[in-house]
């Protein structure tokens, strides 16, 4: 490690005095990894931002003003939770890159759907509120529309190779 130092500091001071290209390690080779508050910052911080919000949301009475549509309530919850199931899976495949698609999208699911569950159960002591065993239903289906989403994202922009990618076999059958 501390040879790899010598010779960075050695090719620095070479360039200091002649023209960059002669330089011969490329500008990469300065980049540090990404670091444990970046990587916080930017997949966990969403993830806890938008759960926090949905708590803070169920925590009063029901708007007066949603549309009296049969079943409305359930697809605000099927659109709520595909999105926090998403993030969930962005946040797990952060922290465990090289595992499976389908364990991620079974963890993201799982823990989509447990929240939903510990929602309803906050809701229930809520004033003017009430849990809904068919509100847990469409949050798991909403969560595995969202994971289903995600790895639908990857599979179309991922750059890696075919053979390193994850298919929708590998996260779903």
């Amino acid at each position: 490690m501390e040879l790899g130092r010598r010779k960075v500091e050695n090719y620095k001071r070479q360039d200091s005095r002649s023209n960059l290209s002669h330089f011969p390690l490329p500008p990469s080779a300065f980049r540090f990894p990404p670091s444990t508050l970046h990587l916080f910052l930017y997949y966990w911080l969403p993830l806890i931002a938008y759960s926090g919000l949905i708590v803070f949301q169920s925590h009063y009475p029901a708007p007066e003003s949603i549309p009296r549509l049969p079943y409305f309530d359930k697809l605000l919850h099927i659109g709520g939770y595909s999105l926090l199931g998403l993030l969930f899976c962005r946040a797990y495949r952060s922290r465990w890159p090289i595992a499976s698609g389908r364990s991620l999208a079974r963890l993201a699911v799982l823990s989509a759907a447990l929240f939903g569950l510990s929602d309803e159960i906050h809701q229930s002591f809520v004033p003017f509120r009430t849990a809904d065993a068919w509100d847990v239903l469409a949050d798991a289906l909403g969560a595995a529309l969202g994971v289903g989403f995600y790895f639908a994202l990857l599979s179309f922009s991922d750059p890696r190779p075919a053979s390193t990618r994850i298919d929708k076999e590998d996260a779903f059958g």
